[in-house]
């Protein structure tokens, strides 16, 4: 599977009246997150392979169902992810961003727009989300934080939190 068989996309395009000729429709993708740290680490999730940004370390979190409020979508999303029920402990963060996926299928323009929640672990327990678009997840220390960033390998939202948090110090 390549990134451009990533389903929520294809689910996406072909909601949007796509039927696979011609160029793609825009994209208009709502997404919910988590930042939720312990001891001094922050839980991330790697991207699966097959799905946008594979191999990459992501916030917990993700695409909204239809009709879900961006609260509820966090909170589903790390149980989903990570086996961890959360809950929210402030207002989100919220980035809206313009730009291109490159993908077999063509050019897809899209607006992402994601709420970015302060979270603390509530209860549940660590269990890896199967078959879905997430293959690991870890706490991370700010030095492999750091190494993670130095190898190119943290989704863009991870980097623009830490960077926030920095300027925050």
């Amino acid at each position: 599977m390549t990134a451009s068989d990533d389903p929520d996309v294809r689910r996406r395009l072909s909601s949007a009246g796509w039927d696979g000729t011609g160029d793609p429709p825009p994209v208009t993708r709502l997404a919910a997150y988590g930042v939720i740290r312990r001891d001094g680490r922050l839980l991330l999730c790697r991207v699966a392979p097959g799905n946008l940004g594979e191999g990459r370390w992501a916030l917990p979190g993700g695409g909204l169902d239809f009709g879900e409020s961006p609260e509820v979508g966090a909170i589903r999303e790390v149980a989903e992810e990570t086996g961890l029920e959360a809950r929210i402990d402030g207002s989100p963060r919220i980035y809206s961003d313009t730009g291109t996926w490159r993908l077999e299928v063509g050019d897809v323009p899209y607006h992402h727009v994601r709420f970015v929640y302060p979270m603390t672990v509530t209860g549940g327990v660590e269990q890896l989300e199967v078959e879905g678009s997430t293959d690991a997840f870890a706490w991370h220390s700010d030095a492999e934080l750091a190494e993670l960033r130095q190898a190119d390998r943290l989704g863009d939202l991870v980097t623009r939190i830490l960077d926030v948090d920095r300027l925050a110090e």
